[in-house]
């Protein structure tokens, strides 16, 4: 398969995967919140802000990922079946509390913002867009990258990473529409929606590592 299709084919398999678990839509109402009173110069500072942080975050979790793995001595199907814990935790948090708890924050927005404090980094970036459920989806996607299409396969997951924070962007920018339209009810089911994907493609993570696991020892075993 030539890089164009393989480019074209698993690009939105990566979009597809960290959407669910990012769900821009549940960053609204914290961003909301946070900006209440500000003007709209430094609303989109803190948008562009928080986009760009948590493209970095996930960023260095793709490409130090597989160091991660062999300083500790973990295996990839550790890592794929670990991911996929993590992600199912939340999956199944966001189907039955209507909100991903990963993205939650301590404090309440009003004591965040009398701290004065950019709060692009925290708690919007890390942890409510680039929480350990899309720092998992990233790192297990790495892992899945075969080593004779490194450079491949790290161009894709990128872009992926890149048109799923340009979507939060975009969500962002239209937070206040999006609250409008859909209402505090709406985003609770489309959360809902999102965390029953999201269930899915952990299952296929859990599967995927337990089949690795299997051949492994298999292998190991005859050997």
């Amino acid at each position: 398969m030539d890089f164009f299709s393989a480019f074209v084919k698993y690009v939105p398999l990566v979009v597809i995967g960290l959407i669910p678990i990012m769900n821009p839509l549940s960053t609204v109402p914290l961003y909301l919140a946070l900006t209440k009173g500000m003007n709209a110069q430094v609303k989109r500072r803190q948008i562009r802000n928080a986009c760009f942080y948590a493209f970095c975050i996930l960023l260095v979790f793709l490409l130090l990922g597989n160091g991660m793995i062999s300083l500790f001595g973990i295996s990839i199907p550790g890592i794929r079946v670990a991911g996929g814990i993590i992600i199912l935790i939340l999956a199944l948090r966001m189907m039955f509390s209507g909100e991903d708890q990963a993205a939650s924050v301590d404090a309440e927005p009003e004591k965040i913002m009398r701290t004065d404090l950019d709060f692009s980094f925290s708690p919007l970036a890390m942890p409510s867009l680039a929480g350990p459920g899309s720092i998992a989806v990233v790192m297990s996607y790495g892992s899945e990258i075969p080593r004779e299409e490194t450079i491949a396969g790290h161009a894709i997951v990128i872009t992926g990473i890149a048109i799923t924070v340009f979507s939060a962007y975009l969500a962002l920018i239209a937070a206040s529409r999006i609250e409008r339209f859909l209402g505090p009810h709406g985003i609770q089911a489309v959360t809902k929606i999102m965390g029953f994907l999201l269930t899915c493609i952990a299952v296929q993570f859990i599967a995927s590592g337990v089949r690795d696991f299997i051949i492994a020892f298999s292998g190991a075993h005859a050997g």
